[in-house]
């Protein structure tokens, strides 16, 4: 009998225990996973929860397998003490080769292992081999070979899969193009939203309707808790910021709104509108507080912020499509995930090239501090589910550079997230207002270069 092993440690990130194994299953008999028992202790954490998922996706169900505890990642005897429940002398007997791939785990574990295993493997005159996944260059690299295997183009997960893996099984939820709820809200007429926004845009009008936007929008219709729930409220509001001067925002709104904003807000449904015809839609006393909330609350919504992500969306996904993505597996739009005793999962977009999974991170702010947040917790995201090999994008309302503020812009902002956070310059890339004409195209290669 001649049993081929394949050994993988199991550390927090289980990503690339998953590529390796979907790539090498079939070359291997038997699959030892090894992984760490919680203790207290000494601040150990367990990875079995994530062990029992690989096992579970990788399907191996039809080959043996076991899953091997270590008590304390940190002791080598302890280490070794563990690895003999599993690699006794006479377990030994029909092995052909044993393949311990160490790029999970702690650099204690891999050590240890590694060692034990190597010369457990020479005193039975059994093949071992080592391999590495580089995060770098998306490789899988042979210890005892100059073969080095690309496996980004081979090896492919689903977002259900990788937030499976990673013990996200709760309340996923995400959207896509034909069930969009603002689609649904909307109905006929968010094809027309979306062409004058797309129009505006394009027109490189970008920067005066985020102005719009600041004042007289949301000046107007951002105001107190619960402005958009009482018609009375409300109300009250509007005559407050009812000034007869060009401060006013209703003056603003009335007045001031420039005409590709008019074409924008005169293409929401009539039961949705804020404007009759070019003036603020003020609701008379009679409306009823419900009837209030379902004329603007979607409306207002959408222009506070969901329309970007709706217009960076169809900017890409015609061309996801014509590169073979699957819409649902592979990208998806406002992503959303729970896993027990830890804070949600959140993405604004998600896609996944292969198995690198890639998340946009979406602002209009022009304000440098509130964009560095943002691109600290795209980082932190992806880096949650996807490992090294993600990449992290940041669209913002920010320009490349400022002339009269060089600690400011796009360049600035992605030098800095970069230093700080210990990420490739590659694998975060922030964008700006200059690039949102054509932003489908520079995702897209900056995914697919």
């Amino acid at each position: 009998m001649n049993t081929k092993v394949l050994v993988l440690i199991i550390g927090t990130n289980p990503l690339p225990n998953y590529i390796v194994g979907s790539h090498l299953k079939e070359k291997y008999d038997k699959f030892v996973l090894i992984y760490s028992d919680e203790n207290n202790e000494i601040n150990q954490y367990s990875t079995v929860g994530y062990a029992e998922k690989l096992k579970e996706h990788l399907y191996i169900d039809n080959k043996e397998w076991t899953l091997l505890n270590i008590s304390n990642i940190s002791n080598k005897k302890k280490i070794e003490e563990d690895l003999k429940k599993e690699f006794r002398e006479k377990n030994y007997i029909g092995f052909d080769e044993v393949h311990l791939n160490y790029t999970g785990g702690t650099k204690t574990m891999v050590v240890h292992i590694y060692n034990f295993l190597k010369q457990k493997c020479k005193e039975n005159n059994i093949k071992f081999e080592g391999s590495y996944l580089d995060a770098r260059d998306y490789k899988l690299l042979y210890d005892y070979s100059e073969e080095a295997i690309s496996l980004k183009d081979t090896i492919k997960i689903d977002i259900k899969t990788l937030l499976s893996i990673h013990l996200y099984d709760k309340d996923i939820t995400f959207e896509f193009y034909d069930e969009y709820s603002y689609k649904q809200k909307f109905a006929d007429s968010v094809d027309k939203i979306s062409q004058e926004i797309q129009n505006a845009i394009k027109s490189n009008k970008g920067e005066e309707f985020i102005k719009w936007l600041e004042d007289p929008f949301r000046k107007i219709f951002k105001g107190e808790s619960g402005l958009l729930k009482s018609t009375v409220k409300f109300k009250k509001h509007i005559e407050k910021l009812s000034k007869d001067n060009d401060l006013s925002p209703i003056v603003k709104f009335n007045e001031k709104t420039p005409q590709f904003i008019w074409d924008i807000l005169n293409a929401f449904p009539e039961g949705k509108k804020l404007n009759e015809e070019q003036k603020l839609w003020i609701p008379e006393d009679r409306i009823s507080n419900k009837d209030f909330t379902t004329r603007i609350k979607d409306t207002v919504e959408f222009l506070d912020g969901k329309w970007f992500e709706w217009y960076v969306y169809n900017e890409i996904r015609d061309k996801l499509l014509k590169k073979g993505l699957k819409e649902k597996e592979h990208f998806g739009i406002s992503l959303k995930a729970q896993r027990e005793n830890s804070p949600n999962f959140e993405l604004d977009i998600f896609l996944i090239n292969g198995y690198q999974l890639v998340g946009i991170s979406l602002t209009t702010s022009s304000r440098q501090g509130d964009c560095k947040l943002k691109g600290f917790e795209v980082i932190h995201r992806v880096r949650q589910i996807g490992g090294d090999e993600s990449k992290a994008i940041l669209i913002t309302g920010l320009k490349k550079e400022y002339k009269d503020d060089s600690n400011k812009g796009t360049k600035k902002l992605q030098e800095d997230l970069s230093f700080v956070t210990g990420t490739a310059k590659d694998k975060i890339i922030v964008f700006g207002i200059d690039d949102w004409a054509d932003i489908g195209d520079k995702i897209f290669e900056e995914v697919f270069e």
